[in-house]
């Protein structure tokens, strides 16, 4: 069995029943804490600021991270590609250990099922492939079809006319 098949061991003075390990890299470090990401010779900054402030917050107090895989009831999980999540992280951070992520500078967090998560999508194509290709029968959502289906009259028909 390698280390890939093995989550880090909880700590027992810490230990929670519903515990989420994820494994990933701090994008919003000192010390800036602002997030960096590339697009077209420029950065899209992202940071995390209190309301009614334009400080950005400390990672240690919120976490932006591009997180890999997660390990959750003794099992390891890899996402086919990075999630990009906004947390609460709890507690600092330690080098990640278990599920293949150790010795490779990635992070660990320790979080549970109830800790409030916002997940940022961000995809970078041309404007053909995000607002043209991504809308064609197929691509979509499945609740998108459902709306066409709700727009049809019963006759065919979306409108009779007034009186005759």
């Amino acid at each position: 069995m390698s280390s890939e098949d093995i989550p880090y061991a909880p700590d027992a003075n810490r230990y929670w029943p519903d515990q989420i390990t994820l494994y990933g890299v701090t994008l919003n470090l000192a010390p800036t804490k602002m997030a960096n990401l590339p697009f077209e010779r420029h950065f899209i900054r992202l940071a995390v600021v209190p309301i009614g402030s334009d400080d950005p917050q400390d990672p240690d107090i919120m976490a932006i991270a591009a997180v890999y895989g997660y390990a959750f009831e003794g099992q390891c999980y890899r996402y086919d590609k990075p999630k990009l999540l906004v947390f609460r992280p709890g507690v600092e951070e330690p080098n990640a250990k278990g599920c293949g992520f150790e010795n490779l500078g990635y992070k660990m967090w320790q979080i549970t099922k109830k800790t409030p998560i916002m997940e940022l999508a961000a995809s970078k194509d041309f404007a053909e492939e995000i607002v043209l290709n991504a809308n064609l029968p197929g691509n979509r959502s499945p609740n998108t079809y459902g709306n066409n289906m709700a727009l049809a009259h019963r006759g065919g028909r979306l409108n009779q006319g007034g009186g005759s």
